[in-house]
């Protein structure tokens, strides 16, 4: 034995020489003592012979008649798989059990076999080694090892029976079981390792895992619960990742050579020159701690120097090297994630499951390159593999599972979500409505939230018209799903293609080429790309006829004072990111088919990034969000934005390192800022507050919009309601006192020349914590008028007092979708008369009114509507007087009567609030518009509303017609055609439309193939082509859309213009 070698083959022939030993004495015992057979020595004897007796049997007789069980054994072999797990081989020459469950009935007896070789039972065992170090003087003045190898017999697992057991095969394994049971209590679980007694200083190393390996070997199935085939899959999924940076078009520009050190590796120091092209790696799972991890070596190249633009001195081909490696499992705090990585403390290479095809052994220069690699392997690449994050072989995310089958219910994308809050329990619920309270506005007149949801219900609504189907030429086609998209701070985001089905031709030198044709199925590819903003006149895709059909370019696109902003994404740059893409068709992959597969997905790539990508940018629909913005004019609309901004927002940095661990309903969200009146922006970044989105009860929510108190509540709501406190606020004025009451009068605020130019102002109360926003206006004005004197005048005092209080409460809870906002009042007028004569005697007469309006605006089907049901006219309390008052006074109710108008109105402030029904047209989504719905204030008085899926009744209508754009060569945009089919063309599905005629007075629309036209009398019409269906005509022209939406057949046909032009 040498101290240089691995000393495992010497350790297992000294081991199994003492199983033998030990097994010899035992049949010895047997056969010089066979008086002692009992339950007491059969421990003596168990590795050569064991009984199960029956019951009431004294001696361990191994008759048929006496025993339960009976086996006699050849000597126990061990065969050492690793480290940590054995084969131990148990041979039975003959014996016998009975099949019964009577220990007092004999039973059917089965025999064991016993001709040939008897009955081989093999178990897998673990073990585990200790050192007994010590030292006596005896042994020497220097420190002697003792090794043990301890059996864990009691986890034995049965690995195989030959020949199998068919009958009796459970009471056989119960038995052995028992039986190994025996030998752990007769001790021959521990066993000697070779000793270290000498004065060597170099102890020999025992690795039973670089043993060899039979061919027949049975390799573990499963490592931590993962079966080979998925770390092998995972293992694939990293290398292909690595090639695609290292063969693809831009591998020499900027890439960390440890990204690519998976395919690809370079050596270039002390003298040492060579390049290693690999292949994907697997492994074989020795046990439950180690696994053989094979390194394919497609190709390996040895140069002179560091040029290797030159040819290589040697070259060679299909080298596999094998590497033994422990692993490590780890997870995540919350169960989500689960990884498995080498563990690179013990790595060690294994010659005889390594090949070296076509390798002369007689050459030394061979053997010299041979011996470099190998020794690159066992030293360096494990630890480079490390520094690459290459270690880990399986990785597992649960949440990955959810993410990828982005799906969107139809019905919810409709309804939202808020309108949940006022379901749920007070205890469920809070959080959402915190959500909504605590929304920071940060000096912005207007925020808008777009869920990233929200942008994908806008991909699926848009798919049947640019994502079904696309061909590059004859080089690629596909069948596909709607785009999805994740975002990430720093205004990026990853995006994925979903290919259904489809074909390709590899590149040649980058350029497609008339090769094979390689059919795929359910491919999903992600890219990395950045989100811009831009003016229309930056954008594209803004002379594209698709941009064109688009209903927010029909509505502002064209107009002089007005310019449209773009949110898009920057296609043209976007990165590939193979860890995020799937390839479904695609599992583990062999020695002969990775590169075939490189070529294959750098081909998908190209094609997607170099034609299909483009095309989508001509024709503007990389475009996700667009925003009119108002760069002159003086009268503008309330809620017209004069500078906008945007960025994505999240309250952790999200990137695609980390995007998978964000929890459910906290994913970041797009947020345009803007402001109004051409204020200047206070900042281009909106400051974390809270989520803005709320998902209530885990439903979905396009986002949100706020409206800043200052825009809404002071300059437009108490504005408008200022001119109800001039209407309803009295003041008294004193005509002629010598007529007593009789020449006192009331006279509303809007009508008093020292009032009338003066502000009526509300001022805010504080919170008295009832869920709602508080608003005061209060006037009180007091008169007091003296005569005394000697003449004939009045000798008396009169007064006059009159408060006005007027309220407005804003609710702060969202209550079944709908905002009621109250305002109410009360004047209450009071007159006083004292006598200056000797009797002083004094009188008063009071009267009141009090009125309330009620305006409700509510979520409805097709968003919002706003009435004004609940409320009342003025109502005036009776007068009251005291005692011989009445005859002194003029009637004071009379003079509120005459005063106070006949009904508060608040028509200007309906209609004000009236903008807000019908699509949101101040942010325009490419598919379908936003409409608003559950209204209500926040604790800072802002206006927050939820954003829907507008439908029919709310301006609905797909946001762009179908884009028409020719196919054309390869220079040219590539078009959009069904697969299979030479020359390309758009495939939506349907048979496309032309855009229908600007419409003039009434509604023209096509209605089952044929046009109609909405007559402005009272007839009915019918549809005379298909439905037949009867339109009566509505009452009045404001209820036309609810007509039009009535006739499923004809809303179907309407587009962007022709919806507009009748709302």
């Amino acid at each position: 034995m040498c101290s240089d070698e691995n000393g495992a083959p010497h350790a297992v022939r000294y081991l199994n020489g003492q199983l033998a030993v030990l097994h010899e004495n035992a049949k010895k015992c047997l056969e010089e003592h066979p008086q002692s057979r009992s339950e007491e020595n059969k421990h003596f004897y168990a590795l050569a012979e064991y009984v199960v007796q029956r019951s009431g049997v004294v001696l361990q007789s191994p008759s048929e008649s006496e025993s339960l069980f009976a086996a006699t054994f050849q000597a126990p072999t061990l065969q050492f798989i690793c480290d940590h797990d054995v084969f131990l081989h148990l041979v039975i020459e003959n014996g016998h059990l009975a099949l019964d469950n009577s220990r007092n009935n004999r039973g059917h007896i089965v025999r064991l076999p016993s001709e040939g070789q008897g009955l081989h039972v093999t178990y897998r065992v673990n073990f585990e080694t200790r050192r007994i170090v010590g030292k006596d003087t005896k042994i020497g003045d220097y420190g002697s090892v003792i090794e043990l190898v301890i059996l864990d017999l009691k986890n034995a697992t049965v690995s195989s029976i030959v020949p199998e057991q068919t009958s009796g095969r459970d009471a056989l394994l119960r038995y052995l079981q028992q039986y190994l049971d025996v030998l752990y209590q007769a001790g021959h679980h521990v066993l000697f390792s070779l000793p270290q007694f000498d004065q060597r200083n170099t102890r020999m190393e025992i690795d039973y895992s670089l043993m060899d390996i039979p061919v027949d070997f049975e390799w573990q199935e499963t490592i931590y619960g993962v079966a080979t085939e998925q770390v092998n899959a995972y293992m694939s999924s990293l290398w292909l990742k690595s090639a695609m940076l290292a063969y693809g078009r831009d591998s020499g520009i900027a890439t960390d050579w440890r990204a690519r050190c998976y395919a690809e590796f370079s050596r270039k120091e002390a003298g040492t020159y060579f390049r290693i092209k690999f292949g994907a790696p697997r492994v074989s799972i020795l046990c439950a701690k180690e696994v053989v991890v094979y390194f394919d070596v497609d190709e390996v190249e040895f140069f002179d120097g560091e040029d290797f633009s030159v040819e290589p001195v040697q070259r060679f081909h299909k080298w596999k090297i094998a590497m033994v490696v422990g692993v490590l499992q780890a997870r995540g705090a919350d169960d989500h994630l689960a990884i498995i990585a080498f563990d690179l403390t013990n790595g060690r290479y294994h010659h005889t499951l390594s090949e070296y095809p076509g390798f002369n052994k007689d050459d030394e220069l061979s053997l010299e390159y041979q011996e470099i690699i190998i020794t690159f392997f066992a030293e360096e690449y494990l630890s480079i593999l490390q520094s690459a994050g290459y270690h880990v072989i399986y990785s597992h995310d649960s949440r990955w599972e959810t993410i990828q089958k982005i799906k969107l219910n139809s019905h919810e994308d409709a309804e939202g979500s808020w309108w949940k809050l006022g379901e749920l329990g007070e205890q469920s619920g809070a959080a959402w409505r915190e959500t909504i309270q605590r929304t920071k506005m940060y000096g912005f007149d207007q925020v808008i939230a777009i869920s990233q949801g929200s942008i994908n219900a806008q991909f699926s609504a848009l798919s049947h018209l640019i994502f079904h189907s696309w061909a590059y030429e004859n080089f690629f086609s596909s069948t596909f799903k709607p785009l999805s998209i994740h975002l990430l701070s720093s205004n990026r985001a990853i995006l994925w293609v979903h290919l259904t089905n489809g074909s390709l031709k590899t590149l040649r030198e980058w350029v497609p080429w008339d090769g094979e044709s390689y059919d795929f199925r359910d491919w999903r590819i992600a890219f990395e790309v950045e989100l811009k903003m831009c003016s229309q006149e930056e954008l594209e895709g803004a002379e594209s006829t698709a941009y064109k059909s688009s209903f927010y370019y029909e509505k502002y696109g064209t107009q002089a004072d007005r310019d449209l902003h773009h949110i898009y994404l920057d296609l043209r740059h976007a990165e590939y990111l193979h860890e995020y893409s799937t390839y479904n068709d695609i599992k583990v992959l062999g020695v002969e088919d990775s590169r075939s597969v490189i070529l294959r997905l750098q081909a998908v790539v190209h094609y997607l990034s170099e034609f299909y990508f483009p095309a989508l940018c001509r024709d503007g629909l990389n475009v996700i969000s667009s925003v009119p913005v108002w760069k002159s004019g003086t009268s503008l609309p309330s809620y017209a934005l004069t500078s906008v901004a945007f960025h994505v927002y999240s309250r952790i940095e999200v990137t695609r390192h980390n995007w998978a661990h964000v929890t459910g309903g906290m994913e970041p969200i797009i947020v345009i800022i803007g402001t109004t009146g051409y204020r200047p922006l206070p900042s281009y970044i909106l400051e974390f507050s809270t989520g803005w989105i709320v998902h209530a009860n885990g439903a979905f929510s396009h986002g949100t919009l706020s409206i800043a108190k200052r825009v809404f509540i002071e300059e437009r709501l108490l504005y408008l309601l200022a001119n109800v406190n001039a209407l309803t606020t009295m003041i008294p004025v004193m005509v002629d006192p010598l007529q007593g009451s009789y020449g006192l009068e009331l006279k509303r605020w809007a009508d008093h020349d020292l009032r009338k130019d003066r502000p009526s102002k509300w001022v805010r109360l504080p919170s008295d914590g009832e869920g709602c926003l508080k608003y005061l206006w209060e006037h009180f004005e007091e008169w007091r008028y003296k005569l005394s004197g000697s003449g004939d005048m009045m000798n008396a005092t009169q007064a006059i007092s009159c408060i006005t209080r007027n309220y407005v409460e804003l609710p702060t809870a969202v209550k079944q979708g709908a905002l009621h906002i109250k305002i109410s009042g009360k004047v209450e007028l009071s007159l006083a008369h004292q006598t200056g004569d000797s009797t002083a005697r004094s009188y008063s007469a009071t009267s009141s009114v009090s009125w309330s309006t009620n305006v409700t605006v509510q979520t409805t089907v097709s968003g919002i509507k706003v009435h004004t049901a609940g409320s009342h006219d003025p109502v005036f309390t009776q007068p009251e007087f005291t005692d011989g008052g009445a005859a002194r006074f003029r009637n004071p109710a009379e003079m509120l009567r005459g005063a106070f108008p006949n009904k508060v109105g608040l028509d200007e402030l309906v209609q004000e609030i009236r903008a807000f029904e019908g699509a949101w047209e101040y942010c325009c989504p490419p598919a379908h518009p936003y409409a608003l719905a559950s209204p209500v204030f926040n604790e800072d008085g802002d206006l927050l509303f939820e954003l829907r899926r507008g439908g029919a009744g709310a301006n609905g209508g797909l946001g762009r017609g179908a884009p028409a754009s020719p196919s054309t060569n390869r220079s040219g945009s590539p078009g959009f055609r069904r697969p299979g089919s030479r020359t390309g063309h758009r495939v939506h599905g349907m048979r496309p439309t032309s855009r229908p005629p600007t419409p003039t007075r009434g509604f023209p629309g096509k209605c089952c193939g044929d046009f109609l036209r909405l007559q402005h009398d009272t007839q009915p019409f019918q549809c005379k082509a298909g439905c037949q269906r009867v339109i009566r005509h509505p009452a009045s022209l404001s209820k036309l859309p609810l007509a039009v939406s009535e006739h499923p057949c004809l809303v179907s046909r309407l587009t962007g213009r022709a919806w507009a032009s009748y709302k």
